[in-house]
């Protein structure tokens, strides 16, 4: 999808939620993903590639296999981030099988390096993708709070589901890298994030995960698919790219809607995205000595090309849509058809 595209969508979802009447990085791994297990077994390329044995600390003990906040610096990702007060929050990740879509082929025709970053690359977009069904699970039960109309809720509980199939796709490709061992997330802490919050708080978290996460992560899944030539990862990035794309146009028709009902929403908004830029902004510059044609054929952009894509939707995308948001008087706002 271009970004001209892109935008056109955003700003028509934006058209749309105003006049509701009711009726839809980087991509590098900066650390190693932790992985509980009690096996040491090697994989079956024959290499014990650190991605299996991540799972204990330096004294012998094994991790905490429960979720973990991430710190207030995250990445661009492909996916509706899960925040709790500003922080990540995403699982761990555990041997099972059952959130791996289908086995796949396991690569072995590429170097170690590239084949373990490749493993960490996507068992971490896996751990993301699944935080993603828990962002959507709270939005929903948010949107029933505030009374959003319900193409909204079933629009968020859509998304849990396209969540749901991404995690799976990823979870598979994490394996096909790490010597077919299937990889799955452990449980996500749960407490603390669904509370009541008025309708600019919730609007403010929607453009933070939604209006920024979303809009930038379908970009640059855009620009991840346009390097891919593996068969396999264009088939997953495909899908990811298109449905991240309607999931951030959900998120934009709900602050639009969210904005019509109360001008006062707009600040709130504004606000978060200037959060949510500057976080994503701060993410440093990382390099892994990898094969870099291999990284793009199998669906990775380096760290600096992730950030390139992310600038280009910010002037491209993002800003449009929030001109696009903030161009309707409060006269305009309090006069559109509401529910």
């Amino acid at each position: 999808m271009k970004i001209e595209d892109l935008r056109t969508r955003l700003v028509l979802a934006i058209t749309l939620g105003l006049g509701a009447t009711s009726a839809a990085c980087g991509s590098d791994v900066e650390s190693p993903t932790p992985v509980k297990d009690a096996s040491t077994t090697t994989d079956a390329a024959g290499t014990d590639s650190g991605l299996l044995d991540a799972g204990s600390d330096a004294n012998g003990g094994d991790l905490d296999s429960g979720s973990t906040d991430s710190g207030g610096d995250a990445n661009p990702t492909v996916r509706r981030p899960f925040l709790v007060d500003g922080v990540l929050r995403s699982a761990t990740a555990v041997t099972r099988a059952d959130w791996v879509r289908e086995r796949s082929t396991v690569a072995t025709e590429l170097d170690t390096a590239t084949r373990v970053a490749l493993g960490k690359a996507w068992l971490e977009d896996g751990l993301q993708e699944h935080a993603s069904v828990a962002a959507f699970a709270r939005f929903a039960m948010q949107l029933l709070a505030v009374g959003a109309p319900a193409d909204l809720v079933e629009g968020a509980h859509r998304a849990a589901l396209d969540e749901i199939a991404h995690a799976k796709a990823c979870f598979a490709l994490a394996s096909r890298y790490s010597g077919g061992r299937p990889l799955g997330p452990d449980a996500i802490r749960i407490e603390g994030t669904v509370r009541e919050l008025s309708l600019a708080d919730l609007a403010a978290l929607a453009a933070e995960e939604g209006c920024v996460g979303e809009t930038l992560g379908a970009a640059i899944a855009a620009e991840q698919l346009a390097v891919t030539t593996d068969p396999e990862v264009r088939r997953v990035l495909e899908k990811i790219a298109r449905d991240e794309a309607r999931h951030a146009e959900l998120a934009w028709r709900f602050v639009a809607w969210a904005s019509a009902k109360d001008a006062s929403v707009l600040s709130a908004v504004d606000r978060a995205v200037e959060r949510a830029l500057a976080s994503a902004r701060a993410m440093p510059i990382r390099t892994l000595d990898i094969d870099a044609d291999a990284w793009h054929a199998h669906g990775r952009l380096a760290c600096i090309e992730a950030r390139a894509a992310m600038e280009r939707a910010i002037e491209g995308v993002l800003y449009p849509a929030l001109s696009a948001l903030s161009s309707h008087s409060p006269e305009e706002r309090r006069s559109s058809p509401l529910p």
